[in-house]
């Protein structure tokens, strides 16, 4: 385009672009939180505490620490979804027959 079809196109495609850039500033805001897994870490070093303190019983806890888990999972398969980084690898939750046989000493065979 010259700048005789800018200055004409102008009352046209300067709103189009500014509404343009603001979406694509909240966007970027709304992926930064999507993906942000600090809230997340920090919900279970609180929970970690907790337990050590006393506040809450085993069992209490692993439902917590389950819900936080599946959180974070979420978050991991946001991030690559958008093509970002992720660290550490994939988050594995206990199911219900693992932590059955770690409590009963996991000896099924003998």
């Amino acid at each position: 385009m010259g700048l005789l079809s800018t200055i004409l196109f102008w009352p046209v495609t300067g709103p189009v672009a500014g509404i343009k850039w603001t979406l694509g500033k909240v966007q970027r805001v709304v992926e930064d939180e999507l993906v942000d897994d600090t809230p997340v870490k920090e919900s279970l070093m609180e929970l970690q505490m907790r337990l050590e303190l006393g506040d809450i019983d085993d069992e209490t806890y692993v439902a917590e620490e389950a819900a936080l888990m599946r959180q974070l999972r979420d978050i991991r398969e946001w991030r690559e979804r958008l093509g970002m980084g992720t660290a550490g690898g994939p988050v594995r939750m206990a199911r219900q027959s693992d932590e059955q046989d770690s409590e009963s000493g996991g000896d099924e065979d003998t």
